[in-house]
């Protein structure tokens, strides 16, 4: 038998094929090589950004953790912190309950008549938040929890003129042509005085019926 012979060629790859794949070899180390120096440079980045999250100060070498800080400062205030918030939010539920609304207009120009009395002493608003470690953040929260007691004990904190009376003669007279103008600040200091014994009580009784659960003890 004759044996059949099959002249197979090879077969060829085009030649922009082959170009195209030597490309394709040349360009895989730069792909890496650019991928690696990516990955570098966003951990650098992030070991540059937590710094300040992770460790807030070193001290000859030796850091100081922010978690640390926060530790001392939970053992230094951490349950008159605790006992603020709750209190802030019953007085906000309470709020909502009884249909109390305080409106952001209100808050506002209420911290523009304080920052205008200051003014009128020579001070500024921002020195004053300073020292008394305040923000304007924490100022504004404050504001607006007093304006919420003052619509929920509106009725207990009214002062009349027999109490004004009475609070002027017990403290001596008044000088002449001034007593219009004391009449106001003896009224508006009773009216103070009432205001914060009655939120003190009211906050109280909140608390009292509220249930509260304590799942970290700060003393």
């Amino acid at each position: 038998m004759e044996e059949t012979q099959t002249n197979e060629e090879p077969i060829k790859q085009n030649e922009g094929e082959t170009l195209t794949t030597s490309k394709q070899v040349q360009q895989k180390p730069l792909l890496i090589y650019g991928a690696v120096a990516l990955v570098a440079v966003l951990v650098l980045g992030v070991l540059l950004y937590t710094q300040g999250f992770v460790v807030v100060a070193k001290v000859n070498g030796e850091s100081i953790s922010r978690l640390s800080v926060v530790s001392e400062l939970e053992k230094q205030a951490g349950a008159a912190v605790l006992d603020s918030m709750i209190s802030d939010i019953l007085i906000e539920q309470a709020a909502t309950e009884t249909g109390v609304m305080v409106t952001e207009d209100e808050v506002t120009t209420e911290i523009a008549t304080i920052e205008s009395q200051i003014i009128a002493q020579g001070g500024t608003l921002e020195d004053v938040l300073v020292q008394q470690g305040l923000s304007r953040e924490s100022l504004t929260k404050q504001i607006r929890t007093q304006k919420i007691l003052q619509a929920l004990l509106s009725s207990d904190i009214e002062v009349n003129e027999e109490e004004v009376d009475a609070f002027l003669a017990k403290n001596g007279p008044v000088p002449e042509g001034q007593e219009e103008a004391a009449r106001a600040q003896v009224a508006e200091q009773l009216r103070s005085q009432k205001f914060s014994t009655a939120a003190q009580s009211y906050v109280t009784g909140l608390r009292t019926q509220a249930n509260i659960q304590y799942l970290v003890d700060y003393k």
